[in-house]
């Protein structure tokens, strides 16, 4: 449990900070009559809401001649009365691609896109500088090995014979030493979903690229966790109950895109602390040395979410995921649903009667004011179960 709260208390001050009035505190009872799309915090998502973060760029698009950013789970339009700074090798916008770091202050318009009054971009961590996540990082990470037979799996992505004698503190992190079935679908299955996940940048990258995340994903046998892992150099394992509970593809994307979305930010680690003492950013002062490994996504894995700096990690991740899972052609209005299918422990449960997480609530007012659709499709409409806490 320590692992968890050291790894959010050095996360948190690097997640975007929401301004919100006379907020309540996370995980607070709903009012009957609240918007069922609210988030955690009781907030509906207003368009004025003044936000910032700082974020890894996924995608860049251009319309009408202001360039678009996908990063941090928002849309990001940068005009030309735009405040912008570049550190490094980075000169104009032109040289923005993704890959590059942004920091970004603005409100989102009536489309749901956040219109930048202040961007500084950031070029990718040095060889050097992911020094500084581990030694296990400054090495060439293993990339997918399909599973013939069952076997052992170390937090690295290592495969030992499932009757070897093992010892936890071998393991290299709370998420070693996980029995992982050779069931060829469902690895297949998994495999492929997650890297439909992964950036287009990300795949690009050749494999002596420092930035480089050797993603794998693995179904595991674990009947405790109703979640995802994300575990050292891209490793992302799904206990195998959590796919067999989830009732389509797009639902077990959104349950593996938090994976992927964690991996991804991880990696604020190496930005030099002298580039953006440079930007004239606030969170400077704020890297750490090392984050640490492993990571259970979602409010749905107990004990995790409970305060405030907990639950501004989660609903930076929960936005990076419908990003992801939008931007990989699944549906992000499955995401809700799949963590509520995985809320309750009794896996027998009426669907119907199952409550949204915190999580799930969050995702919906983004999906709201980001991925709107038809009002007319009989799913664009949230069950009545929305407006509950998870039971």
């Amino acid at each position: 449990m320590l692992w968890r709260v050291c790894f959010c208390t050095l996360f948190v001050v690097f997640c975007p900070v929401e301004h919100q009035a006379q907020q309540p505190a996370a995980g607070s009872a709903q009012p009957a009559q609240a918007d069922p799309a609210a988030d955690a915090s009781g907030s509906s998502g207003n368009s004025d809401q003044k936000l910032s973060g700082l974020a890894v760029v996924v995608k860049v698009a251009s319309i009408a001649g202001d360039p678009l950013f996908h990063a941090d789970g928002y849309r990001i339009r940068v005009r030309s009365g735009t405040v912008t700074a570049f550190s490094g090798r980075l000169k104009s916008l032109v040289d923005v691609v993704p890959g590059t770091w942004i920091h970004f202050e603005g409100v989102r318009d009536d489309t749901g896109v956040l219109i930048a009054r202040k961007a500084e971009f950031f070029p990718p961590g040095s060889r050097k500088a992911f020094a500084a996540m581990g030694t296990r990082k400054a090495k060439h990470a293993p990339d997918y090995q399909p599973v013939t037979r069952d076997g052992l799996l170390d937090a690295d992505g290592h495969f030992v014979n499932p009757h070897t004698k093992v010892r936890y503190s071998d393991a290299g992190g709370p998420c070693g030493w996980h029995r992982v079935p050779a069931d060829q679908a469902l690895q297949e299955r998994v495999e492929r979903i997650g890297m439909r996940l992964v950036p287009v940048f990300q795949k690009q990258l050749p494999p002596d690229n420092p930035s480089r995340i050797a993603f794998r994903f693995y179904a595991v046998t674990d009947d405790k966790v109703r979640s995802v892992f994300a575990c050292n150099l891209g490793l992302v394992l799904v206990p195998k109950d959590v796919v067999e509970r989830l009732q389509n593809d797009d639902q077990l994307a959104a349950v593996l895109a938090d994976g992927v979305a964690f991996n991804l930010q991880r990696q604020l680690v190496t930005i030099s602390p002298l580039e953006l003492v440079a930007g004239g950013s606030e969170v400077a002062a704020f890297i750490p040395a090392l984050f640490p490994a492993g990571y259970i996504a979602g409010d749905v894995a107990e004990g995790i979410v409970g305060h405030e700096m907990d639950a501004r990690l989660q609903r930076e991740l929960a936005r990076i995921a419908l990003q992801l899972v939008a931007d990989a052609g699944f549906d992000p209005w499955q995401a809700p649903e799949g963590w509520r299918l995985l809320a309750s422990k009794d896996p027998t449960r009426d669907i119907q009667s199952l409550k949204y997480t915190r999580e799930g609530k969050y995702q919906l007012s983004i999906l709201k004011l980001q991925y709107k659709r038809d009002n007319s499709s009989p799913s664009a409409v949230p069950p009545a179960s929305a407006t509950g806490t998870t039971g």
